[in-house]
């Protein structure tokens, strides 16, 4: 679907501060506030903004982030729709992704300790183990989020997750995370019928999990191929660690790349991107190649579909 460049402009802001007033978003582009939200609406109804949630600290939570890549075999349609729901509803996985090339599927889940992450694993194969041909994961130790700066340089900016020191929140602060993880666009009126938690005070545990960047941002759910982009996961290995680094500033830079993570199995760095062409992304893996000469190897592959995107664990 063709943009004009006030559509790309909200999106660019709704994607990482999905919670911004209309009139702010209104003085920002130079438009109407009820012409804002009329766009919005339409980009809603026309599904490319698919929903919205919320991206939270859970390192200061003390979770830790595994990612798992899973080779199935003899799966039937029906089996995998049992296999998803199953890896919604009883793992709890946050993202869960189907993907090209070597596995079929990914999916994200946070989890305390690498103990309750084996249990969950366990469980699982237990109840599908039989269609498991191979699977691979990793625990993150950095991941770092990009803004749209291929739809507007002007609302650029990046997050960094690293390691924090665990912060202690009260069951109001948790009930209240998770139902922004869910649609960060609530409102605290939404907010106080369904959890019965003064309005006043919402407002107040907001802003202070704000304050202590327990909530990093508010970002929407966007449809990429219905921008006629497509999503591509590139897994980069180095001769050294060296250049780790370089290549993540490189990467938090160019206006195609949405994230960057670092974990400890695996590869040195990885990157997602959104491309209109795979010709364009080998363009960029060969600049990436010629500006790091550390290199050794970059595989890629592309997403298909995304069942879920959530960042709070149940």
């Amino acid at each position: 679907m063709e943009l004009d460049k006030k559509d790309l402009q909200i999106l660019s802001i709704l994607d990482w501060n999905a919670r911004m007033p209309l009139t702010q978003i209104a003085k920002k582009i130079k438009l109407n506030k009820d012409v804002v939200r009329y766009r919005i609406k339409n980009l809603e109804e026309r599904k490319i903004i698919e929903g919205y949630y919320t991206l939270i600290n859970l390192t200061k939570l003390g979770y830790l982030t595994f990612r798992i890549y899973f080779d199935f075999i003899d799966l039937t349609k029906e089996t995998e729709t049992k296999l998803i729901d199953f890896l919604n509803k009883k793992f709890n996985a946050g993202d869960i992704f189907s993907r090209e090339g070597e596995y079929q599927l990914g999916i994200i889940v946070w989890e305390k300790s690498i103990y309750e992450f084996e249990k969950k694993l366990r469980k699982f194969k237990n109840e599908f183990g039989d269609y498991i041909k191979n699977l691979e994961f990793t625990i993150f130790t950095e991941f770092n989020h990009y803004s749209l700066n291929e739809f507007n340089k002007n609302f650029f900016e990046a997050i960094s997750i690293k390691e924090n020191e665990e912060m202690k929140i009260n069951d109001s602060d948790f009930k209240i995370l998770k139902e922004l993880a869910e649609n960060s666009k609530i409102s605290s009126v939404d907010l106080n019928e369904k959890l019965k938690i003064p309005q006043t005070t919402i407002i107040h545990r907001i802003r202070d999990l704000e304050k202590k960047k327990i909530i990093l941002s508010y970002r929407a759910k966007i449809n990429f191929s219905k921008l006629c982009y497509e999503n591509f996961f590139l897994e980069i290995f180095t001769h050294n660690n060296k250049d780790v680094s370089e290549i993540e500033k490189y990467l938090r830079s160019h206006k195609n790349c949405t994230y960057s993570v670092l974990g400890i199995f695996g590869a040195d760095i990885e990157a997602e991107c959104e491309f209109k062409s795979k010709k364009d992304l080998v363009v960029f893996i060969e600049e990436l190649k010629m500006q790091f000469k550390s290199i050794r190897k970059i595989k890629y592959c592309s997403t298909l579909k995304y069942y879920k995107i959530k960042y709070f664990p149940n």
